[in-house]
């Protein structure tokens, strides 16, 4: 029997964009909380529920935390 070399991944994933107003809202804001169906590249998909001041807010603050998802709203 061999050796074999560790695996290493190829693709290095895409960094996502942290803070209050880019991945949550800020303290400040009227929320609601949003269900959404997160999908990313070779992962099953997530049900994620954010809050969020509306629907378009909810899909931004989930691409920004997953950069390489596809994002839809439940419901």
């Amino acid at each position: 029997m061999g050796w074999n070399p560790r695996a290493k991944l190829d693709e290095i994933a895409p960094e996502p964009s942290l803070g209050p107003g880019i991945s949550r809202p800020v303290n400040s804001a009227g929320t609601r909380l949003y269900r959404l169906r997160v999908k990313r590249p070779g992962s099953p998909v997530m049900a994620v529920t954010l809050p969020a001041e509306n629907k378009e807010s909810a899909m931004r603050y989930a691409v920004n935390r997953w950069p390489d998802c596809s994002v839809e709203v439940e419901g």
